[in-house]
């Protein structure tokens, strides 16, 4: 019999953590619940999960094959009817998961993906959590409003149609490709609907500078005296102004693909959305990231424009011209510029989610 829900958690060079995550979802004393963990290298304190129980599962690679190579194993190797990728800084909470296992065992077959509010202890609040405006979305709402956060962890998929995709398409190894799982979701809507789940199940943890790829590790002894919010360590490789550009460029060229899908509106404001996420994101990248001194971070930018040229990555569409643009023009400048473009933003999401609200609520009516 298929497990109703299974964890999947792609670690590296973090065992006390992943150990810790994989636990939590042990806690849950419920044979519909699962999980299938898997390290980019051998980790003796890990081992004990390989023949641990019938609900557990463990692997590893030999050597780091990178995290996109991690959650390839795991998409291709749950045999589960529903999926959720969890981080293994974070765990799942022991006291609510028959809530989601009922949530799951009664959803409808068109729903493809389950987005799940994320609890944080430490403030006793929640890190994300949808709109409660908000109860499902197809794929024209998800390309306007963009209504997930970037946070891997909690995403739900339907295994059946996940496998149904090219998965290494969406996992393509590449600095652009930041995002994966948004892809992966994006193009899961194309068959069905995005719905949340607005309850307590999944818990963030701490979050660790070392292991993993998010952080560039220049400190090897570190301690939390020397890498705080005023000393950021995030990895240049992710967050620089180079990778932001990059990633501009290859999700605007992925929604290009997508045009004949995707209504006029939802198309002009997921655009919109692009530009207006990226652009700050490029601007504000040195308070987050280690930049070598003097570095120009518009310079930075407008390196990516060549090489997503050279790798197929840039649509050349209008939209993306005028990005390079932003990147190109000084400040006093671009920055107007740009203000005016994230306030039309802003204002044509803010219809369009009206009306979206308005029509969810005739619909229950």
């Amino acid at each position: 019999m298929k497990p109703l829900l299974e964890i999947l958690i792609p670690t590296f060079n973090r065992n006390e953590s992943a150990k810790a995550a994989i636990e939590s979802v042990i806690d849950c004393n419920d044979q519909r619940l699962t999980v299938r963990c898997n390290s980019n290298g051998y980790e003796p304190n890990l081992e004990k999960f390989r023949d641990f129980d019938s609900r557990v599962n463990y692997d590893c690679f030999e050597s780091n094959r990178g995290p996109q190579a991690n959650s390839i194993k795991l998409f291709n190797e749950t045999n589960a009817k529903f999926c959720m990728l969890l981080s293994d800084e974070d765990r799942v909470n022991k006291m609510n998961y028959k809530n989601i296992l009922n949530f799951l065992e009664n959803i409808d077959k068109s729903t493809q993906v389950i987005a799940c509010s994320i609890f944080d202890q430490s403030t006793n609040d929640y890190y994300w959590k949808p709109s409660s405006k908000i109860m499902e979305s197809n794929i024209h709402g998800y390309v306007a409003l963009s209504p997930l956060s970037t946070y891997m962890t909690g995403l739900i998929y339907r295994v059946e149609s996940l496998k149904a995709l090219d998965i290494n398409t969406f996992t393509n190894p590449s600095e652009a490709n930041a995002y994966s799982h948004l892809d992966i979701t994006l193009h899961m809507l194309r068959n069905g609907k995005l719905r949340f789940f607005h309850e307590r199940f999944v818990e963030k943890g701490v979050d660790l500078k070392f292991g993993g790829d998010g952080y560039s590790h220049k400190l090897k002894n570190y301690s939390k005296n020397l890498i705080d919010d005023k000393n950021p360590d995030l990895n240049p490789l992710v967050y620089g102004p180079k990778a932001r550009a990059r990633q501009f460029y290859y999700r605007e060229n992925l929604l290009n693909k997508l045009k004949s899908e995707v209504s006029s509106v939802s198309f002009l404001i997921g655009k919109l959305n692009y530009i207006d996420f990226f652009y700050k994101s490029i601007m504000r990248s040195n308070e987050l990231v280690i930049l070598p001194k003097n570095t120009l971070i518009k310079n930075e930018a407008m390196a990516a424009y060549e090489v997503s040229r050279n790798k197929n990555e840039n649509s050349g569409s209008k939209t993306s011209s005028f990005f390079k643009l932003l990147i190109i023009l000084p400040g006093f400048i671009a920055n107007p510029l740009f203000y005016v473009v994230s306030n039309l933003n802003k204002l044509i999401r803010m219809a369009y989610m009206m009306k979206l609200m308005l029509v969810q609520k005739n619909y229950k009516d």
